[in-house]
């Protein structure tokens, strides 16, 4: 049953994957087949530790296999939403890469739009799957809302960092014809921004990107 929710996780995710890349490139778009599931990987591994402490300090009494299939099952169920969503977001993505202006054209839109449906889609999964788990081990209904909180919160800190580690998932289209690394790592973004919490914090923060800056997300 792993072995299957697991592919499930890996070809929804590398579909989407591919069609967030497909904007920009088709250098984007296929090492997203790979970058997306690795994401995910990485990111349910870390949450998995973390949604056990989580739990365990507010005395929902959950064993590690429990949360570990809570969490490998969340994910799956992310992989899945956003693989339907893959040919919508595909034609979206080919309507832009067709009609932008060679500079910036609509990264922002499409880069919302994506961060938005990644959001959505992961917050139904969690709400979905982590419920009926703490409904199964007679959590009151108030530190069950505390508990979902929290481990949406974490979710979004850990997935927000792996994928600043990763990028470049999106591209500004003057950043075309460029070959940049697999993955950034923690190299600067354009901002100057070293990790997730910095680039979130100057995206609230700061103005608009320059027109003549290339694109590194």
């Amino acid at each position: 049953m792993s072995a299957r929710v697991l592919l499930a996780l890996v070809a929804g995710s590398g579909a989407y994957g591919f069609t967030v890349g497909a904007a920009h490139s088709l250098l984007y778009a296929r090492r997203n087949l790979v970058k997306l599931p690795l994401l995910l990987i990485a990111t349910s591994l870390v949450c998995a530790l973390a949604y056990f402490v989580v739990a365990r300090f507010l005395c929902a009494r959950l064993a590690p296999r429990q949360v570990g299939a809570l969490v490998l099952g969340l994910f799956r169920d992310l992989s899945v939403l956003l693989a339907s969503l893959a040919p919508a977001n595909l034609l979206l993505a080919w309507i832009l890469r067709h009609t932008d202006d060679g500079r910036i054209g609509e990264y922002g839109l499409f880069l919302g739009l994506n961060v938005a449906f990644v959001g959505v889609a992961g917050s139904l999964a969690l709400v979905r799957q982590g419920r009926d788990l703490l409904l199964a081990a007679r959590v009151p209904a108030a530190r069950m809302v505390l508990v979902l909180a929290l481990w949406l919160g974490l979710s979004l800190a850990v997935g927000g960092q792996a994928a600043f580690y990763l990028r470049p998932f999106f591209g500004l289209p003057a950043s075309r014809g460029n070959t940049p690394p697999f993955a950034l790592g923690s190299a600067p973004d354009v901002r100057g921004a070293t990790n997730f919490f910095e680039a979130a914090w100057q995206v609230m923060s700061a103005p608009p990107l320059p027109e003549s800056w290339g694109g590194r997300r």
